[in-house]
């Protein structure tokens, strides 16, 4: 009953994750390079990370310029021109886009933005739902 805030700020949480091997072993492989002592201060530090962008990018307002980075599996049905739809449904935030074949199933999507912030967000929200797409980052640029 008389935890401290500290106290109550201190206390770990175990939690369970399920996630693929690849990952896992890519992961593990660069918490080793990067020193940390174990997984566990890896994922808190990638959760800490992903909290504080998330944060930012929701509180941004105004103007926003960056590239939204797409990686998608282009055999997936439709994933091409529902991208391309997608980004002309937002021709006052998409500026410019570039394709990259990454291999022989995935591709990556480069959209640049200038615009709302809120309607950058609504795209990449949108984007993200896409089935078929595999990652997407959102990077904005200071003006």
């Amino acid at each position: 009953m008389g935890d401290s805030f500290t106290e109550l700020m201190t206390r770990q949480t175990r939690i369970s994750l399920s996630v693929s091997g690849e990952l896992l072993e890519e992961f593990d492989g660069l918490t080793e390079s990067l020193g940390h002592p174990n997984r566990s201060q890896a994922v808190s530090e990638a959760m800490r990370e992903f909290v504080a962008n998330r944060k930012w990018d929701l509180a941004r307002r105004g103007k926003a310029s960056g590239v939204i980075l797409v990686t998608y599996d282009h055999h997936s049905r439709g994933i091409s021109n529902t991208l391309t739809e997608l980004q002309h449904d937002y021709p006052d935030v998409v500026t410019a886009t570039m394709h990259v074949h990454l291999s022989k199933h995935t591709c990556l999507e480069m959209i640049a933005f200038s615009g709302e912030a809120s309607r950058v967000r609504a795209l990449a929200k949108t984007l993200r739902a896409q089935k078929g797409v595999l990652d997407l980052k959102l990077v904005t640029s200071p003006h």
